[in-house]
């Protein structure tokens, strides 16, 4: 009975030893996963405050490039329209200078003329040497010493203005490559003496032609300039485009690529939060089992027990001995005196029979044994329930964590999910953007590549048309001079001749400018 009283208060401290370890235990460990859970939270919090730091810098440094390349774009931009407006500057100063040198050569010679003319040594000259009327009767076979043909009208000859126009339209036509200026120059030629009407108006028309020639020139040339440079522009500013397209979409797909990583190790996770779930499930069965077989174990125990601790007190009920009370517990059980020999060992035995409850102590101690495994069994299936029942509540706990993070990694998973689903929407935005902005390159390119032959002949052809066109125009005036000249002196020396009078006076009647103050 020692023997088992003390095994049994070993075992009971050793359980209670054992499970009050087991409880620090697992409060140390809750304590810590509590702890760890607060700083993964903040450290879940600080990445994604980081993350979208960094998202919104990528956007101003995004922002900053373009607003750079609009920059560096309308500096190229104001450097060609610079140089362009400063060589039209040059072009125009070294017109001027010339224009202005030939004005300044111009007035020098009619300052020159008039210097001459109102000098005080030609008026007293003249008013002696001019005479009232016009001297008539000379005779060509005098020489004067003086040259005085060119200032006069020559109707015919080599030296005539009509020649002098055929020439100079010649020489401009085959200077020029001209057929214009070739088959005016062929009028000219068959055109009669002081009619040189329908010529004229010829080449004025020729003139209209190539001043709108010329206009028509620099409209085309100005408008592939600009053409020209709108599509750079737009080249420009759509290639930049298709870089931010080409860097968002790898930015997406980086996101996209790092989301699908993330949710494989959430499935993962959720496969093994599932696997964990079913493991304490499957240990918490088997548990339950094995305790469910030890009660019933116990119970039938008992049962046999109560069964031959009846049989043996029956007897004793039938007869209303009375035993006394019976001891179940573990003390005293065994506390019977040793048998008393009232005689000597060598006495001769008694016959007389002892009575019916003569061995009822006997009885009694085994009934108390019996008692004692009863109530110990029962112990031992009261301890078992009481251990099935905190198993139970820390399996549930167990299982509702779990249950938890399971429903927790569920719900990241099904975001995650989203956030893949919304990031490839906007990368297929993205690319269809960046599709559209090629397409529109690929326009710009064979926009350009239409334009460029008929933009690139006016441009390159533009100064020798125009010094081609100037070089007609030089000829047209020059020769508009000669025959406008030619039929003015002509009709008024037809004039004179058909009148048959002459006025003497006529000479003096013609004003000179600067000679009257």
């Amino acid at each position: 009975q020692g023997i088992v009283k003390d095994m049994y208060e070993t075992f009971v401290t050793d359980l209670e030893t054992a499970t009050q370890a087991e409880g620090t235990a697992n409060k140390n460990f809750e304590d810590f996963i509590a702890e760890k859970t607060v700083e993964l939270k903040d450290m879940q919090a600080d990445k994604a405050k980081k993350e979208s730091e960094k998202a919104e810098a990528e956007q101003r440094l995004a922002d900053t490039q373009g607003m750079y390349d609009d920059t560096a774009a309308q500096h190229e931009a104001d450097v060609a329209f610079f140089d362009e407006t400063k060589a039209a500057c040059q072009t125009k100063h070294e017109e001027w200078t010339t224009r202005s040198s030939l004005r300044d050569e111009e007035l020098e010679g009619i300052s020159k003329a008039l210097e001459i003319l109102t000098s005080d040594e030609a008026r007293e000259l003249f008013s002696s040497a001019i005479k009232e009327g016009k001297e008539t009767g000379a005779d060509n076979k005098y020489k004067t010493g003086r040259d005085i043909a060119p200032v006069f009208l020559q109707l015919d000859g080599a030296d005539s203005p009509m020649s002098k126009a055929f020439s100079v339209l010649k020489n401009s036509a085959t200077k020029g490559k001209s057929l214009r200026l070739a088959a005016l120059a062929v009028q000219v030629r068959e055109a009669k003496v002081g009619h040189f009407e329908k010529v004229l108006m010829m080449i004025d028309s020729v003139i209209t032609t190539l001043r709108r020639e010329e206009a028509d020139d620099i409209e085309k040339r100005d408008q592939c300039k600009d053409q020209y440079k709108e599509i750079e522009s737009t080249v420009k500013d759509v290639d930049w485009k298709i870089e931010k397209n080409v860097a968002k979409i790898d930015k997406l797909t980086k996101l996209i690529e790092l989301r699908t990583e993330q949710k494989e190790k959430t499935i993962e996770e959720i496969q093994e939060t599932e696997a964990h779930m079913a493991a304490i499930t499957a240990e918490k069965k088997a548990e339950n089992q094995a305790f469910l077989k030890a009660k019933e174990e116990d119970q039938q125990s008992i049962d046999l027990l109560m069964s031959a601790r009846h049989a043996l007190s029956k007897f004793y009920a039938k007869h209303e001995i009375e035993m006394g009370d019976v001891q179940g517990a573990a003390k005293a059980v065994f506390a019977q005196q040793a048998p008393e020999f009232g005689v000597s060992e060598d006495q001769a035995p008694d016959a007389v029979f002892s009575n019916k409850g003569h061995r009822k102590g006997e009885s009694k101690g085994i009934v108390s044994i019996l008692t004692m495994i009863i109530e110990d069994l029962n112990d031992e299936i009261k301890n078992g329930m009481k251990g099935e029942e905190v198993a139970q509540l820390d399996y549930e706990q167990q299982m509702a964590t779990a249950q938890k993070l399971h429903d927790e990694l569920v719900a990241k998973k099904l975001s995650l999910e989203n956030a893949i689903a919304k990031r490839s929407e906007e990368r297929g935005d993205e690319t269809a953007d960046k599709e559209a902005n090629e397409k529109d390159l690929q326009g710009e390119h064979d926009y350009k590549k239409n334009i460029t032959p008929d933009c690139d002949w006016i441009i390159g052809a533009f100064h020798k048309r125009a010094d081609a066109r100037k070089a007609e125009m030089e000829g047209l005036a020059g020769a508009k001079e000669f025959l406008a000249g030619a039929e003015t002196e002509g009709s008024a020396l037809l004039a004179t001749k058909q009148s048959g009078s002459f006025d003497d006076k006529a000479l003096s009647k013609v004003a000179f400018l600067g000679l009257r103050r």
